[in-house]
């Protein structure tokens, strides 16, 4: 700095140094100032408070309450909120179980077909037979319980497949009733119920089922007044325990087969008489199927299970007593003379009435 700087400088302190400033004016300024230092931590203080508030709450809803209970998240100045925990996903509902009756299984396929060729008539050929155990059981218990037989039934006038299944399950099912009954349709159905409660369906109908002739199903593709395929008569049969036996005939070798005949072979007082004979039980005694499946092998099961039968070609021995003096089924070979030829997946193309079917029990 020049000498004539410094005496300038000097000029301007000596002439500052007696100035003295208004009392008032450097009281606000300190004032003013203290009260913006102020305001400026406050404003960081509060901005932090809500940063922490908010970072809390999110790691306590995302980490807390693994107990299932509701979490708490405390706030500024001890503020507590209470967050509900979300809803918990109800259990799967239990599947109902029948209760099994002491020292009795579910009825086994051999035992129905067994039962069935003690019912029909003489000199009907008998071919095709298949079977189905529809037990449903579970580590639980048994779900449902029952199985189902069929056969084709042939005489004079073409053949049909006429088939038996008793079934109980333990979730009620809904109800079975006919269709209106409008006159649009060929087809007859009756719902009644007998003294004891016993619901009993009869139904004369078509595999693909009649339906008013309406634009609606035409549209759909629906069969029409007089249904199409092969003509299906049906009596369903449910007691006041909840077993069902249905009876089932129709005009063909197959259920969607080829039409054989005008009419099934029985009409339909016989087919109620089918269904309504106490023979059809759902539980029997473990023996009964033993006996049934040894007297009458004319099934192979096809799973380990056993869920499933497959036909096979009897053997041609007559199925003699058994132990206890009871004798298991026909006396005498039922297929002599109408399975020699059968084998599996295979229909004979022609054998002539066996006359060795049994007549106990017997209904024509």
């Amino acid at each position: 700095m020049g000498s004539e700087e410094k005496e300038l400088a000097a000029a301007m302190r000596t002439s500052a140094s007696g100035l003295v400033p208004p009392t008032g004016l450097v009281a606000g300024g300190i004032a003013r100032g203290r009260r913006m230092k102020l305001v400026r931590r406050l404003q960081v203080g509060a901005s932090a408070a809500a940063v922490l508030a908010v970072a809390g709450t999110t790691v306590l809803a995302v980490s807390g309450g693994d107990d299932g209970g509701d979490r708490h998240v405390t706030g500024p100045a001890g503020i507590t909120t209470e967050i509900p925990a979300p809803p918990t996903a109800a259990a799967p509902k239990a599947r109902p179980t029948l209760s099994a009756p002491t020292g009795l299984v579910p009825v086994l396929p051999p035992v129905l077909l067994q039962n069935l060729l003690q019912r029909v008539p003489q000199g009907l050929v008998r071919s095709g037979v298949t079977g189905s155990d529809v037990t449903d059981k579970t580590s639980a218990g048994v779900h449902s319980a029952g199985a189902s037989v069929s056969l084709v039934l042939d005489d004079s006038s073409g053949p049909t497949l006429f088939s038996v299944s008793v079934r109980q399950d333990a979730e009620k099912s809904d109800e079975v009733h006919c269709p209106p009954q409008d006159g649009s349709t060929k087809a007859t159905c009756t719902d009644r119920r007998t003294g004891n409660g016993t619901q009993v369906v009869e139904r004369q109908d078509w595999v693909y089922p009649a339906s008013p002739d309406t634009p609606e199903n035409r549209a759909d593709g629906k069969a029409g007044p007089s249904g199409k395929g092969p003509k299906e008569w049906s009596v369903r049969v449910e007691r006041p325990d909840g077993v069902v036996i249905e009876i089932r005939e129709i005009t063909s070798r197959e259920e969607k087969g080829p039409i054989s005949r005008e009419t099934p072979i029985f009409q339909m007082d016989t087919l109620r008489g089918f269904a309504l004979d106490p023979v059809w039980k759902v539980w029997i005694p473990p023996e009964v199927n033993k006996i049934a499946d040894s007297s009458l092998p004319v099934f192979v099961r096809t799973s380990s299970s056993g869920a499933k039968y497959e036909p096979q070609p009897p053997a041609n021995t007559p199925s003699g007593p058994t132990g206890g003096g009871t004798t298991a089924g026909p006396p005498t070979e039922p297929f002599a003379g109408t399975w020699s030829e059968y084998t599996r997946g295979t229909v004979p193309g022609s054998a002539t009435p066996s006359t060795s079917t049994p007549t106990s029990g017997r209904r024509d």
